[in-house]
C-alpha cells in the first residue's frame, strides 16, 4: 500500500461545476505526484432544500436581517453519481493513522487555477504543487488542501478516471433511461433556473442562451435525421414550468406539435437522473453550465455544444458553437453529423 497521501478538505456548497472541479484537482495532484487521494463521502455532499440543517441555515440568514440563499438541490447525489469510495481510499481510515501519530500532516501552500481555462496547461498549473511535493519524499505523510476556492475544470487528463468512477457506479445503482431505442434521442439541457429574473443568480443571465438558439440548432439536426426523432428537454423552470430566457412560460411540446416529433419536457427532475439521460443520448445539445459540460466531457455520443470558459478537449464527437446560430454554423452543424451520425 503506498504510504503517501493526499486529503482535500475543501468542499464548497456549490453548483455541479464549482463541486466536481475542486474534486478534479485532488485526482491530478495525486496522480501527478503518485500520492493515494484519500477520500471522504462528506466531501462531495452538498445542500438540498428538504435537509434539516440548510433549513436551520437558512432561519438563522432570516433572522439577521439577511436574503435566503436558494439550494442546488444536490444532496448527495453526487456520491450516489460516481460512488468515488469504490475507486479511492478512506480518508476516515487515513485521519485515523494521523491521530496515532503514524502519519505526518503536510499542508500544501496556496496555488491558483484560473479561469478560463480553456488555454490551460497542467504542467504549468501544478508545477509549484509538484515541486513542494517532491521535495518531501519521505513516506508516511499526507499532504492536505483547505481553504483553496480555485478548481480545476480541464478533465482531459482525469476523464477516462471519471468514466470508471461512473460506470462502476451504475453497475451497483443503475439508472432506467427513458429514451425509445426506434428513435434517435435528442437531449436538449437548457439553463434557467437561479439565471431567471429575480432569482439569486440573476445578474449571471448572459450565460443563459435564448430558446431561439436551441430551435436554430434543432431545425438542422431534426432536418438531417433519417430516423423517427425523440426530443427531451432538460432543465430547471418554475413550479414544474419551463420557463424562457425572458422568465416567460413556453411550451417545448406546443411548439413542435404539427411536427411527427417525440417531444418530452423534464422540469425540475432530480441531477443525477437528468445527468444520466444527458450522458446516455444519440445527441446532446448543450448549455453554459457546468452539468454540460461534464456530460459533454464523458459521453461518447454526439455533442453539439456552446463555447464557454472551460474546454472539451479529450472528448469525443464534439462540436463548439458560439452565441449566434450563422450560416458557417449552420454548415458546420451539417458536416458534423455527417461524419458521426451515419457511423
Amino acid at each position: 500500500m503506498n504510504s503517501r497521501f493526499l486529503i482535500d478538505y475543501d468542499n464548497p456548497d456549490a453548483g455541479i461545476g464549482h463541486s466536481m472541479g475542486i474534486i478534479n484537482r485532488a485526482l491530478k495532484i495525486a496522480a501527478r505526484n503518485n500520492l493515494d487521494f484519500a477520500y471522504s463521502e462528506g466531501q462531495l455532499i452538498k445542500s438540498h432544500q428538504d435537509s434539516l440543517r440548510w433549513k436551520i441555515k437558512q432561519i438563522l440568514r432570516t433572522l439577521r436581517g439577511k436574503k435566503r440563499d436558494e439550494t442546488h438541490n444536490i444532496g448527495n447525489d453526487l456520491n450516489r453519481m460516481l460512488s468515488p469510495k469504490n475507486l479511492l481510499v478512506s480518508r476516515e481510515e487515513i485521519e485515523s493513522r494521523i491521530r496515532r501519530g503514524e502519519l505526518k500532516v503536510i499542508p500544501l501552500p496556496e496555488f491558483e487555477i484560473h479561469i478560463p481555462s480553456n488555454q490551460q496547461v497542467d504542467d504549468e498549473v501544478y508545477s509549484s504543487i509538484d515541486h513542494f511535493i517532491q521535495s518531501h519524499p519521505e513516506s508516511n505523510v499526507v499532504f492536505t488542501i483547505s481553504r483553496n476556492r480555485f478548481g480545476d475544470h480541464e478533465y482531459e487528463a482525469s476523464r477516462d478516471w471519471f468514466i470508471k468512477a461512473y460506470t462502476k457506479a451504475q453497475e451497483q445503482h443503475p439508472i432506467p433511461l427513458k429514451y425509445d431505442s426506434s428513435r434517435v434521442n435528442i437531449a436538449i439541457h437548457i439553463r434557467r433556473g437561479d439565471l431567471l429574473p429575480s432569482r439569486q443568480f440573476s445578474d449571471l443571465s448572459s450565460r443563459m442562451l435564448p430558446d431561439s438558439w436551441y430551435l436554430n440548432v434543432l431545425q438542422v439536426v431534426t432536418a438531417f435525421s433519417i430516423k423517427p426523432i425523440a426530443i427531451h428537454i432538460f432543465s430547471e423552470g418554475w413550479n414544474g414550468q419551463y420557463i424562457s430566457e425572458n422568465g416567460l412560460p413556453f411550451s417545448w411540446q406546443d411548439h413542435f406539435k404539427a411536427t411527427a416529433f417525440e417531444v418530452s419536457e423534464y422540469i425540475d427532475t432530480s441531477f443525477i437522473d437528468t445527468f444520466h439521460h444527458l450522458l446516455h443520448a444519440d445527441i446532446l445539445i448543450g448549455s453554459k453550465s457546468g452539468m454540460s459540460h461534464l456530460a459533454g466531457m464523458l459521453g461518447e455520443q454526439i455533442k453539439i455544444m456552446p463555447e464557454m470558459w472551460h474546454s472539451y478537449r479529450g472528448a469525443n464527437k464534439t462540436l463548439l458553437l458560439g452565441n449566434s446560430i450563422t450560416e458557417a454554423e449552420t454548415s458546420a452543424i451539417t458536416k458534423h453529423l455527417a461524419q458521426n451520425l451515419l457511423d
